[in-house]
């Protein structure tokens, strides 16, 4: 008879998120993971695989929450433009130890080997899923004529990734929320034009 798991499955992958999240891929190790998990090291085997495995799945984890919460925040605002500066503005008022911690994924771009295929993948599916979720409501803004016809909105997609990334590095290196607050009235002044 085969023993039933001691422990909740999501709960230790979202603890093991925090710890890649604070420590990076390479700076953690199996026994901090088991520690934050609260799994022995058969647990983590048998339910994870590898800290390789553990690692791709917490990433998909996180990125799964992160979309879903993207996603929701623009279709819930009133308006493309208040879903935007919800979160743009959303990141400028983070704290300090948010500031500091970034963003996972971006982390893990600019840890990872440029010849790590697997993760460059990863992180190309992620940015294709978040260009498309911020192209749908952008389309939605020209419908809505929040935006002109002539925008294109993959390419207004693509500059408010390139704008959220350069504010979390902002952000991680000095946690100034004036400076992130001008660069959001910057990219979301597209929208009074």
């Amino acid at each position: 008879m085969a023993r039933s798991k001691e422990f909740d499955e999501e709960r230790a992958l979202a603890a093991a998120v925090g710890v890649f999240w604070r420590q990076g891929y390479e700076n953690t190790s199996l026994e901090a993971l088991m520690r934050e998990m609260g799994i022995a090291r058969q647990s983590l085997y048998d339910t994870f695989g590898d800290k390789r495995a553990l690692y791709l799945k917490a990433m998909a984890y996180y990125r799964e929450r992160t979309n879903s919460s993207l996603r929701e925040s623009l279709v819930s605002a009133p308006t493309v433009k208040e879903g935007f500066t919800r979160i743009l503005l959303g990141l400028v008022g983070e704290s300090r130890d948010q500031h500091a911690r970034g963003c996972l994924l971006l982390s893990a771009n600019m840890e990872r080997a440029v010849d790590d295929e697997e993760i460059a993948r990863f992180l190309e599916d992620n940015q294709a899923e978040v260009e498309s979720i911020f192209a749908e409501a952008l389309r939605r803004g020209q419908r809505g004529g929040e935006l002109g016809g002539e925008t294109n909105a993959g390419a207004l997609a693509k500059f408010f990734i390139a704008t959220i990334q350069g504010m979390r590095a902002m952000a991680r290196l000095k946690s100034n929320r004036r400076a992130l607050r001008q660069v959001a009235r910057i990219a979301l002044a597209v929208f009074d034009r």
